[in-house]
């Protein structure tokens, strides 16, 4: 297919077929098993704030795989997991902490998605500069974006720079950013610098804050992906889990 034909719609029914299978590949965890985990593994694991219950946060994590995979609503999402939880005979968690579990997730598992589709070779021959973008504009505030998110607001990267291990959205709690692919050609027209991970580090201001650079919050930098590895990690965890629960 040629390049003057491709629109962003030819990246979205994929996208999101990969994020359910990103998601599914995630095992449910207790807060403490959870917390014992590395920072790799724990970009492979689901879990519920202040719910310890393993079996109901399996069914927490199949509510939201399914609504990922199916493109459910989240008000849809929102009425399952409050019957879960009065079914169980447990007090309902807060509306927003199920809004944030639901919204977490799905942006990790939907960007996750989106990049492992576009570091193909192909896909990044034809497409390798990607930009950053946030909601509101880039304007620090509007529909609460946070400062450091604002900063890197339209910024461009080479498709296979560093920043992206460190700054693929959600790069923090509640991140709600994302990126879009571009050709050289368009990186051209916009007239736009290229940047890299260290300009974000050493040379970008946030205001209201001292000193300069930006660094993700280390629970979400994307490290290579061993999966034989993170299954052992999360396997012991679980096995750990278990052995509390029946001993």
């Amino acid at each position: 297919m040629p390049l003057s034909v491709l629109t962003k719609a030819d990246f979205e029914p994929r996208p999101a077929a990969e994020a359910g299978k990103r998601f599914a590949g995630k095992a449910a965890l207790t807060s403490e098993a959870f917390d014992r985990l590395s920072t790799a593994a724990r970009q492979n694991a689901f879990r519920i704030a202040k719910v310890n219950n393993a079996r109901l946060i399996q069914r927490a994590r199949d509510i939201v795989h399914r609504a990922i995979r199916d493109g459910t609503e989240f008000r849809t999402v929102r009425q399952q997991l409050i019957e879960l939880f009065d079914t169980e005979g447990l007090a309902r968690p807060a509306l927003s902490r199920l809004r944030f579990t639901f919204q977490q997730n799905a942006m990790q598992a939907y960007n996750e998605g989106r990049r492992e589709m576009l570091d193909e070779p192909d896909i990044m021959h034809a497409f390798p500069y990607r930009q950053y973008l946030t909601v509101g504009n880039g304007v620090a505030g509007v529909n609460g974006v946070r400062p450091e998110h604002a900063a890197l607001h339209g910024l461009i990267f080479k498709a296979d720079d560093a920043f992206w291990n460190a700054h693929t959205p959600p790069w923090d709690w509640g991140c709600r950013c994302t990126f879009r692919a571009l050709t050289a050609g368009q990186v051209q027209r916009m007239g736009e610098k290229v940047r890299n991970l260290g300009y974000i580090r050493k040379r970008i201001r946030v205001p209201g804050k001292k000193g300069r650079g930006i660094e993700a919050n280390a629970q979400f930098v994307r490290g290579e992906f061993d999966l034989s590895a993170i299954d052992k990690e999360l396997r012991k965890a679980l096995e750990g889990m278990l052995n509390e629960s029946t001993g």
